[in-house]
């Protein structure tokens, strides 16, 4: 679905009413607005951010305490050597 908007003076732009509806959002919800490459991605921000980024870095350090526990301390033997 292509749509043409125009920017007004203060750079806002309207969404239009059947992109609006289709994706269900609501007056004065946000918006996260990225550019990738030439183009301006705008998607549905999550009502809590923390929320939305939970867990993301579960298994960074390890599946558990012990080996969360033994990367830090092989890196801090790092930093002395």
């Amino acid at each position: 679905m292509k749509n043409s908007v125009t920017i007004s003076s203060k750079r806002q732009i309207t969404i239009p009413a059947a992109i609006f509806r289709s994706l269900g959002l609501k007056e004065g919800q946000k918006l996260m607005v990225e550019l990738e490459n030439d183009r301006i991605v705008m998607t549905v921000r999550p009502e809590s951010l923390t929320r939305a980024l939970r867990g993301v870095t579960r298994g960074l350090y390890g599946e558990n305490a012990g080996e969360a526990d033994n990367y830090i301390e092989k890196e801090r033997d790092a930093w002395q050597k």
